[in-house]
């Protein structure tokens, strides 16, 4: 998003096409971004776990999920987000081949929009005036440019808070425990911190520059709330509980959880009892849709 916007402000022609060109990439943003979270929710809910709110910010946004604590909920949670975008780009890319018949639309330089914008013509034989930009090509184009870019931002660069990097993170939960994961996770991801600025440098591309130092800043943070929590040492190494202990402790933290849900359950079906479905709240159906799932589960 970051990196996106900026594009936009300084790097686009100030003509119309160009005008026209940033309104519809950032509705498309917008509604690509809210999506995303979406498919992060609806992962996390599959799995059995909890995804109530989602915050749009400037930067982007921010689903509030809480999955089951294993490696795989985790992965499949994480990995709904992108895979919104991978289920668009096949009929977004078609759509755009389809209108222009140029590979070169299809697949781009994604810091240089400008140059594909300003040869996206209609070709003979397709629908539309030849070598004319109309607006709906504009249109399709800009959200088509929006959902790969957000696809390639989160998948490619492992680094926290990125998709790539938590799923990294998930894969080496399942076999060397979550600490452990997460203290690799963060390493990989100063690494290509490291490489992705020194790659900036030499390209000279700024927004890579600035997602490198994003990306590491971020890493290098979550390494010190590790350290701050006693999960790792002041070399960096593990400490403090291993992971069997941490997960016996998860293991009765669950259980009590399931308890206070057992509860809350009971007090609705009483409710159910006493005044019928249409009596209850959209949280109380969410408590006994959730119970429901995890009885089946189980």
């Amino acid at each position: 998003m970051i990196f996106l916007v900026a594009r936009l402000i300084f790097t686009l022609p100030h003509d119309g096409i160009g005008r026209m060109f940033m309104l519809w990439l950032l509705a498309a943003l917008f509604v690509l971004v809210l999506m995303h979270e979406y498919g992060h929710c609806v992962a996390c809910r599959k799995v059995g776990g909890e995804a109530d709110d989602i915050m749009m910010w400037p930067l982007g946004g921010l689903a509030s999920c809480a999955p089951p604590h294993d490696w795989r909920s985790n992965l499949i949670t994480v990995l709904g987000g992108p895979a919104v975008n991978a289920a668009l780009l096949v009929p977004l890319s078609l759509g755009v081949w389809q209108a222009t018949r140029e590979i070169g639309s299809v697949v781009f330089n994604p810091f240089d929009p400008g140059s594909t914008l300003a040869g996206l013509l209609i070709p003979p034989g397709a629908v539309g005036a030849v070598g004319t930009q109309p607006w709906w090509l504009t249109a399709l184009w800009s959200i088509h440019y929006a959902n790969l870019v957000l696809l390639l931002f989160n998948m490619l660069v492992p680094m926290y808070p990125m998709d790539a990097g938590r799923v990294v993170q998930a894969l080496l939960w399942r076999r060397m425990g979550e600490t452990r994961a997460t203290l690799v996770t963060l390493t990989v991801g100063l690494v290509a911190a490291v490489a992705l600025a020194v790659v900036a440098v030499v390209v000279n591309e700024t927004m890579l520059l600035a997602i490198a130092i994003f990306g590491g800043a971020t890493c290098f943070i979550e390494r010190r709330r590790l350290r701050f929590e006693g999960a790792v040492d002041p070399m960096g190494f593990p400490s403090g509980p291993d992971d069997d202990e941490l997960e016996a402790a998860r293991a009765a933290k669950d259980r009590a959880r399931a308890e206070r849900e057992q509860v809350e359950v009971d007090r609705i079906l009483a409710k159910i009892s006493q005044d019928g479905m249409g009596s209850l709240s959209q949280g109380e159906k969410r408590t006994l849709k959730r119970a429901t799932h995890h009885r089946r589960e189980t």
